[in-house]
């Protein structure tokens, strides 16, 4: 919140709404209390950061949505703070040559050239997980 904001504008967020829409058009909705499990208190000058993660169903998605709060001199007086549209595009990665084949010296998987205008830039492959079936935990 501002540091030039009144005292009277000290708020509590109450809840979180996320419009979800992956690159087939599909959207989902997530609605729930709070932010990661917090309920943050904004007063003049105070920053909140938090961090999340969501699942991804296709290679890039965007999002937007809102916050609401209550004042805190007066409960009843709630509002929605927009979040704008942001894109999320999944990072590619490539399967390392050098630990699939145990040598330290060939660094030809870091070529990323695309020569043959198929799009797929060498061995990128989607994004890397981690382990098989690794996700990110959704706060919901």
């Amino acid at each position: 919140m501002s540091s030039s904001a009144l005292p009277e504008a000290a708020c509590q967020l109450d809840s979180r709404y996320w419009k979800i829409t992956n690159a087939n058009g599909n959207v989902e909705e997530v609605r729930g209390p709070g932010v990661v499990g917090e309920y943050p208190v904004m007063m003049p000058g105070k920053v909140h950061e938090y961090a999340s993660c969501t699942t991804f169903s296709t290679t890039s998605e965007y999002m937007e949505g809102h916050y609401t709060f209550h004042r805190l001199a007066n409960k009843e007086e709630v509002f929605n703070v927009l979040i704008p549209r942001f894109h999320m595009v999944c990072p590619p990665f490539r399967k390392s040559v050098v630990r699939s084949q145990g040598s330290t010296n060939d660094r030809s998987w870091l070529n990323d050239d695309d020569s043959d205008g198929d799009g797929d830039h060498g061995d990128f492959r989607g994004i890397n997980l981690g382990g098989g079936g690794a996700q990110c935990p959704r706060h919901v």
